[in-house]
């Protein structure tokens, strides 16, 4: 069957990929930046509260409706806590103790976690033997990044204060991403017939009014310092890290083929630790460079393994 959709221009998508590339992959030096200032749920909560709200008031202007069913309004709660609240919170508070850099990277293995799970669990995709492969490599280079923390078995009281500050940090984004994993996977057998820009407009609303009340009852009011750099950042994150971003990755979706879209998994490490060196003079050190051109390989060849359209 023949699509009537009109093709995209030619330049719409590298800009969109540029976008995704860059943006996403700048938002975790944003909240390494951001929690500096404030607590990880306001950091996360007002940058979801002003997107969700700016997606809901555009929409009706374009024709779209916003109107939610209860079914349709119990998956975007389910799914906004888990993947906007429980992994964004807690990556900001992992942030707190690692470097943005290292939190990327560690983040980058999503992609990885993912096929395995959808290999092992009942009804999900099959990794052939190539995406075993991959998989194989990416925990190899997980484990040679977390080999520091690792040594010691998680123990968050062993060692200096930087050592137990990675301990816990790690600990911490393990957590969120496993919330982001398992919100994916959902995701995947929950289907909707909402449009994707509602489901995503709601689902920042509802996560922004929890992570601001999260915030809250940390003290996040009292402790706030509210510095010119606290305003660019939440903005930053709010236009670029979630419209912007969001759309760019939703108009590939709709445009490319997944397995290119997903190449955002191993481009958004390399930026994230860039502008960390740049901005905040952070970098990775020793082992970790060697771990992240093996997860990156990793990722790239588990992508590669799926690219491959099933048979009708």
């Amino acid at each position: 069957m023949t699509s009537t959709a009109k093709a995209p221009a030619k330049w719409i998508v590298p800009l969109a990929f540029g976008c995704v590339y860059f943006f996403w992959g700048s938002t975790f030096v944003a909240i390494r930046y951001g929690v500096q200032y404030l607590t990880p749920g306001f950091v996360s909560g007002f940058r979801y509260l002003a997107a969700g709200l700016v997606l809901l008031v555009l929409l009706p202007i374009r024709g779209v409706s916003i109107q939610l069913n209860r079914r349709e309004l119990l998956r975007a709660v389910v799914l906004g806590l888990l993947m906007l609240t429980g992994n964004n919170v807690l990556l900001g508070w992992a942030e707190m103790y690692v470097t943005a850099g290292y939190a990327a990277l560690l983040t980058a293995s999503v992609p990885i976690l993912i096929a395995m799970c959808e290999s092992l669990i009942p009804g999900g995709a099959p990794l052939n033997r190539m995406g075993w492969v991959g998989s194989g490599l990416g925990l190899a280079g997980l484990v040679l990044l977390l080999s520091p923390v690792l040594r010691h078995g998680l123990v968050l009281n062993h060692g200096g204060d930087a050592e137990r500050a990675l301990a816990l940090g790690t600990v911490i984004l393990v957590v969120g991403i496993a919330c982001w994993v398992v919100g994916s996977l959902l995701s995947g057998r929950w289907p909707s017939k909402l449009d994707p820009f509602v489901a995503a407009a709601w689902q920042m609303l509802i996560a922004g009014f929890a992570n601001v009340l999260i915030g809250t009852a940390a003290g996040g009011w009292h402790a706030a310092r509210w510095t010119p750099g606290v305003f660019v950042a939440l903005a930053w994150l709010a236009v670029f890290g979630s419209l912007v971003g969001y759309t760019a990755y939703t108009y590939l979706l709709h445009h490319v083929p997944v397995a290119k879209v997903a190449t955002y998994a191993y481009v958004n490490p390399i930026v994230a630790v860039v502008l960390s060196a740049v901005f905040l003079h952070e970098g990775l050190h020793g082992s970790q460079w060697f771990a992240m051109a093996i997860i990156l390989i990793a990722v790239a060849i588990v992508t590669a393994s799926k690219s491959k359209p099933k048979a009708a």
